[in-house]
């Protein structure tokens, strides 16, 4: 191709756009800035047990490929892409077939070695097929890089952004007397270390919190082992596990929050400590992944991944003393004016799609 999208845009995805998971929000929003820069993108939505779809799944999408009209850019997601590599195959040639990477599938937790491995190596096999790949932020563009073998300049990175920022005044009243309100958003699954987080509260019983835990219960297993970890640690009018819920519930329970607790095991991003972080939240994280990028500097605290002590000892310290905790929360209101909209990072998004040609040559990575 000539460097620029003159013969279509497709992406491919895993799964209908309202999914509310982290990776569907930032599809829905780089196909929508595909869409303000005049790419009118086509929007291929494959339902199946990803990353391993079936064979009715595979047929599905065989036919949509099949429709595309040759030099289509196909944007493919990444929980999608590994299970579709046999289907993508016969493609390559006339398609200009690009992966999109919120971070590698074997960076899942409680997966065994030989999962891992198994992970690394059909991903690496399926980005072969690509002309180049699209990435959430500098960890992921390094994982991708070493483990996955994809040269460096075939890699662009474009970060998550946030709404725009909702009018912070209410911040800056006084906290209303009362226990302390946690708030965690992230998908029931054991990458989110839910089980740590809910771990420490239980050693802080002492202290007067509460804590509300948003996400669909993706892992079912997981989420009823959640649940007796809350009643076995006698939590259960301490926390409340809500299940997903809609833009304007999630809105209301970020603005009622007094502070936001995730302590996943990793990140390819991390857009829920963003999200915080815009609504004027004091974030506590982790070091895992990638969230040190999403986490601005001032706006949170952040302890090792797995360290059930560090996040007892530091959610202890500022629910013992307001004055931290406000100062925190200050640091997350001063940050979030200059976090990064989804309006720009749709726009570097479709900037690079239209550059496609300089950056993924004229043949796949493999």
């Amino acid at each position: 191709m000539d460097g620029q999208v003159d013969r279509g845009l497709a992406f491919l995805v895993p799964g209908p756009l309202d999914t509310p998971t982290g990776g569907f929000v930032y599809d829905k929003h780089v196909i929508a800035g595909c869409r303000a820069a005049g790419l009118e993108p086509r929007v291929l939505v494959s339902e199946g047990a990803y990353p391993e779809p079936d064979d009715t799944t595979r047929r599905h999408v065989a036919d949509l490929l099949t429709e595309l009209p040759d030099g289509t850019v196909l944007v493919i997601d990444g929980l999608g892409l590994t299970g579709l590599a046999a289907v993508l195959a016969p493609h390559t040639d006339r398609l200009v077939i690009v992966g999109l990477i919120h971070h590698p599938l074997a960076d899942e937790t409680a997966l065994s070695r030989d999962s891992r491995a198994r992970w690394i190596k059909r991903e690496a096999a399926a980005l072969r097929l690509t002309r180049g790949v699209f990435v959430t932020s500098h960890t992921t563009a390094r994982r991708v890089s070493e483990i996955l073998s994809v040269p460096m300049d075939r890699i662009r990175t474009v970060s998550p952004g946030v709404e725009d920022l909702p009018d912070l005044a209410f911040r800056h009243r006084p906290r209303p007397h009362g226990p302390v309100r946690l708030l965690s958003v992230g998908t029931l699954i054991p990458r989110k270390g839910h089980d740590v987080l809910i771990g420490a509260l239980a050693e802080l019983k002492a202290l007067d919190w509460r804590l509300e835990i948003i996400g669909a219960a993706r892992d079912a297993g997981h989420a009823s082992s959640l649940k007796a970890l809350i009643d076995m640690m006698n939590l259960s009018d301490r926390i409340a596990l809500r299940g997903a819920v809609d833009q304007n519930e999630l809105d209301i329970a970020y603005r009622n929050a007094d502070l936001f607790v995730l302590a996943s095991r990793h990140e390819g991003y991390g857009i829920a400590y963003g999200e915080a972080v815009r609504w004027g939240l004091p974030v506590v994280g982790t070091t895992a992944g990638a969230i040190p990028e999403a986490v601005p500097e001032g706006a949170g605290r952040l302890v090792p991944p797995d360290d059930r002590d560090a996040l007892r000892d530091l959610l202890g310290d500022l629910l013992n003393d307001p004055e931290k905790l406000a100062g925190l929360a200050s640091g997350a209101r001063a940050a979030a004016s200059g976090l990064q909209t989804w309006t720009t990072t749709g726009a570097v998004f479709a900037e690079h799609i239209k550059e496609i040609g300089s950056w993924a040559i004229s043949q796949p990575i493999g």
